[in-house]
């Protein structure tokens, strides 16, 4: 778990009160590093047991989260995403304050993490990501832009191997010198980000690294965590079931393209993790292991040559 703002019951009792709810019990989030997250069993003014979710923003201040909940509020709406949305406290309001920090409150969809892998799980995550990318995007509110984040983490590429130094600023240079694409992303569709019921999909979390851009840089973030082996080698099989899945649900991409954001995707991610946690003073996990996206990195390097 990461907990970078940790809440006591009385504090959680008293922030759920102005949405009708009464505490039960409550636990960190096992999974996630970013922000600060409790799953909360509670009652609703009718008695009815309800479960919900509480995120505290670690690194988004208030004006950079409301684009997010507005976002959330939309998906939430349409009956083909199982996204949650924001839930409005007494004053009609999504965005809270929570030790100073931005906060929401969403209702709990069912399921649990599942983490294994198989075709015909890489088969419903195509699909889910062809629907999500044909959404309307004229009504969202403007989002944070995925470029700007990968100039951020610029300063990471010294950190980086000096023989993988060089191919990584040329590799990222061409990225972001190549036009933005319009299409909602996901941006982060990692399998800690879904959750199962009976062997189907039954949430998509976590959608505050959306933005617009190509949807061959979305299908690429997802390729790299669910089609590869323990040391970032590519698995064909899976790749091929993502991908028909989600060209047979509407899904479009161009291959070339797509190699290139394989690499760049594996890039962002290793220069993330070195970059560490948001907090220095967390609870669980904080970071994870950026060898593991180095691997990756090394694989889609190998692929982009070869091409």
């Amino acid at each position: 778990m990461s907990v970078y703002t940790p809440l006591d019951p009385t504090q959680m009792a008293r922030l759920l009160a102005p949405f009708g709810y009464s505490l039960v019990d409550y636990r960190a989030a096992s999974h996630g590093i970013e922000n600060s997250t409790f799953l909360i069993d509670a009652t609703d003014r009718q008695g009815r047991a309800t479960a919900l979710v509480l995120t505290v923003f670690e690194s988004l201040d208030s004006d950079s989260v409301h684009p997010y909940l507005h976002l959330l509020a939309a998906l939430a709406a349409d009956p083909h995403l199982p996204v949650p949305g924001p839930l409005e406290d007494d004053q009609g309001q999504w965005q809270i304050t929570v030790a100073g920090k931005p906060a929401v409150l969403m209702p709990r969809l069912p399921g649990e993490h599942d983490f294994a892998v198989d075709n015909n799980r890489c088969s419903q995550v195509g699909a889910l990501l062809a629907r999500l990318h044909q959404c309307d995007t004229q009504p969202l509110l403007p989002l944070a832009d995925e470029r700007q984040r990968l100039l951020s983490l610029r300063d990471q590429l010294s950190q980086l191997p000096a023989d993988q130094q060089a191919p990584a600023r040329t590799l990222l240079d061409a990225w972001q010198a190549s036009p933005t694409g319009h299409t909602l992303i996901h941006g982060d569709l990692f399998r800690d980000n879904l959750l199962w019921q009976d062997g189907r999909i039954s949430a998509l979390l976590d959608f505050y690294n959306a933005c617009l851009d190509h949807p061959e840089y979305d299908l690429a973030v997802t390729l790299n965590d669910w089609c590869v082996t323990a040391d970032g080698k590519p698995i064909a099989e899976r790749e091929q079931a993502l991908l028909e899945a989600y060209r047979a649900n509407g899904g479009t991409f161009d291959r070339a393209r797509l190699q290139q954001a394989l690499a760049v995707a594996a890039l962002r991610f290793w220069l993330s993790r070195l970059a560490g946690p948001v907090s220095e003073h967390s609870e669980g996990q904080g970071s994870k292991d950026p060898e593991e996206f180095a691997r990756i990195f090394g694989w889609r390097m190998q692929g982009l040559e070869g091409a």
